[in-house]
């Protein structure tokens, strides 16, 4: 039992480290995944008392620190929820946050031993996405898209795409093909 909760404590500030913000919420999640959701609230505490990481109570949220919640970013947050949809549906061997420069794309992961991204598109960002996607063409790689509204889908031009979804208040993720 024990090795189970420092090996959660340990996976827990790795997840953080990697994210720098979630939701509380996705970490039960992402840990329900195996059936060891029961370890992080203990594992937040013990890490949170050691100062490896921040809890904001009023936002539910956990990051690495608190000025990290100045730079917490939707459209990640929102990329994460779909990932843990994804995980419910295929193996997940890694994962882990875009760089700045990948932009939209917001986390790449490798499933099946396919590289997959998923990008977050807001309504407002739809066109700067299809004109970065113009000039830039990722070999394969399939894109899952995190749109606003379901509305966005057919305005959006991306080669590879697999899927689109949104994501609800709750974190439930809902998903459209979109139909060519």
């Amino acid at each position: 039992m024990e090795n189970k909760q420092r090996a959660v404590e340990r996976e827990v500030k790795e997840l953080i480290q990697k994210y720098n913000v979630l939701y509380k919420s996705q970490v039960y999640e992402y840990f329900a995944k195996d059936g060891r959701e029961q370890f992080v609230g203990r594992a937040l505490k013990t890490l949170e008392k050691e100062r490896d990481l921040y809890i904001n109570q009023e936002l539910k949220m956990v990051a690495i620190g608190e000025e990290a919640y100045g730079a917490r970013e939707y459209g990640t947050l929102q990329s994460m929820w779909a990932l843990l949809g994804i995980m419910d549906q295929k193996k997940v061997e890694q994962h882990f946050l875009a760089s700045k420069e990948e932009y939209p794309v917001r986390i790449v992961f490798v499933g099946d031993g396919e590289i997959y991204d998923i990008l977050y598109v807001s309504s407002a960002d739809v066109n700067l996405t299809n004109n970065l996607f113009a000039r830039k063409r990722i070999e394969g790689c399939g894109h899952i898209v995190v749109v606003e509204t379901p509305e966005d889908i057919p305005e959006i031009r991306i080669p590879d795409v697999i899927g689109f979804c949104t994501v609800k208040e709750d974190g439930k993720v809902e998903y459209y093909r979109k139909d060519e």
